[in-house]
């Protein structure tokens, strides 16, 4: 599997499932700006609650097929195997999909993040110890303190301005070269 950031900001996620796993999914793409819509014929009551303030949609039954048609993202959610096996049949060849009890069942898989300004620490454990991998993420943020994410916030500014600047792309390289090297003078600081 390849490691990449996507945007899921005003995306549609279709989660199928309402148990602590469920909304443990649903928490990340929340928190990210996603539409998220949970499928489930009972959920926790901190979903519940979501639903109720309108922050979330919850369809109150079992899943179907026509659910899962539009989402950017389908998160295959309960305790039932077999639910999880349907809702992969559902999902359209390009959607992607997260089995969370057998990571190899879809095409993507949930890694442990932090983050802290512009700064983002992955890890992934390809579905071996994801309490590894939380450890180890709250391991290495831990390392970056608040000087470090002031000046990467600084060196972002920094970047966009000689970007959009009229200098030859070897010049840019160079000065981004630079500005690289200066969050190395930070850490050693």
């Amino acid at each position: 599997m390849l490691p990449v950031m996507i945007d899921v900001k005003g995306k549609q996620i279709t989660i199928v499932g309402g148990g602590k796993v469920a909304f443990r999914k649903l928490s990340v793409f929340y928190e990210q700006g996603a539409r998220i819509t949970v499928i489930s014929p009972e959920v926790v009551e901190q979903i519940k609650v979501l639903h109720d303030e309108n922050k979330v949609l919850w369809i109150k039954r079992e899943v179907r097929r026509d659910d899962v048609r539009h989402a950017f993202i389908v998160i295959a959610a309960t305790n039932k195997r077999w639910v999880n096996e349907q809702v992969k049949m559902y999902s359209e060849e390009n959607q992607l999909l997260c089995v969370v009890d057998d990571g190899d069942c879809g095409n993507m898989q949930m890694v442990s993040f932090k983050q802290k300004g512009k700064l983002t620490i992955a890890v992934s454990t390809g579905g071996a110890s994801p309490f590894l991998a939380k450890k180890l993420t709250n391991e290495f943020i831990q390392s970056f303190d608040e000087t470090y994410i002031e000046k990467l916030s600084i060196i972002s500014s920094k970047r966009k301005d000689i970007k959009s600047s009229d200098l030859s792309e070897g010049e840019k390289r160079k000065l981004l070269k630079e500005l690289s090297s200066e969050l190395d003078e930070v850490e050693h600081e």
